[in-house]
């Protein structure tokens, strides 16, 4: 029984990869990488409502730090404060034309925050697909400070060598159903020792619940939005809203990712440690402010 368990583990692992190559040659493009790291230590700042305590009560850790913010995080007044060296989108809504006008409306209004709010040096990393798209370019016009480089977010599964082969050679990641995954994998990439992970909360199970019409609802809270957040519906490009079982796979495949990294992270010498008070996420090493 032992024996065929891991033959079947090796065929599976040898179909993934062979899926994975097939993805890569359809998906990935070529990217250049990021400048390497200024400093020794980065803190990714996640959106959660965790951040807004973070901010308020520990912003001195951010001293001699590298920072990552993420998402719509410029939309917010501590961008400015903050000043963030990195910026991470991975949102394909963002530079995809078949959206509604509400999507559409706040990608605007993040590419105008980006361009109006910007006055220091600033790397932005965007999901390849933004290279295609007119109102990301125009930043590049806009704003001199700051730099734009690309990440390929194709989902990447196999055996484990080849897995971490294709992430150091940014061809893709763990499937990136979370904006920390992609944040995580270019972070190690630019060769950081210590990565701090703060906002990243992951709590979304206490905030779903389904409607007597069978319609699932999930309040997505942020540090920005505590006050005015309201229940949604997530939906798929194209394809209406997502059932119960599947917002639960893109949350399985969220926390598992986290443990790929993690150990790709070892491999290459970087630790990742946790700072988020209550966090969901398993796979990290924690540590508590003062």
């Amino acid at each position: 029984m032992k024996l065929l368990l891991t033959i079947q583990s090796f065929i599976e692992k040898l179909v993934q990869t062979l899926a994975t190559l097939g993805k890569i040659l359809l998906l990935s493009k070529t990217t250049k990488k990021p400048p390497k790291a200024v400093h020794n230590e980065l803190v990714i700042l996640g959106n959660g409502p965790s951040l807004k305590d973070f901010l308020t009560y520990h912003r001195k850790f951010l001293q001699n730090k590298s920072r990552l913010a993420v998402n719509h995080f410029a939309d917010s007044d501590a961008f400015v404060e903050v000043q963030p060296d990195y910026y991470l989108i991975n949102v394909p809504e963002f530079w995809t034309n078949n959206v509604d006008d509400d999507v559409r409306q706040r990608r605007n209004n993040l590419v105008k925050n980006l361009i109006d709010k910007t006055t220091w040096q600033m790397t932005l990393l965007l999901g390849i697909g933004a290279k295609k798209s007119p109102e990301w370019q125009s930043i590049l016009e806009k704003n001199k400070h700051i730099k734009i480089f690309y990440l390929n977010p194709t989902p990447v599964a196999g055996f484990t060598r080849f897995k971490h082969f294709c992430y150091r050679k940014q061809w893709g990641m763990p499937r990136p159903h979370n904006v920390l995954i992609p944040s995580l994998i270019m972070s190690i990439n630019m060769q950081f020792d210590k990565i701090y992970i703060t906002g990243a909360d992951h709590n979304w199970m206490k905030e779903l619940f389904v409607a007597d019409d069978n319609t699932v609802y999930l309040t997505q809270k942020h540090f920005y939005d505590l006050q005015t957040a309201q229940p949604g519906v997530m939906k798929k490009i194209g394809k209406g809203k997502r059932k119960m079982h599947e917002i639960l796979i893109k949350f399985v495949h969220s926390f598992a990712g986290y443990f790929d990294i993690n150990d790709y992270a070892k491999k290459r010498g970087v630790k990742i440690i946790n700072i988020t008070p209550n966090s969901f996420i398993d796979a990290f090493e924690r540590m508590k402010l003062d």
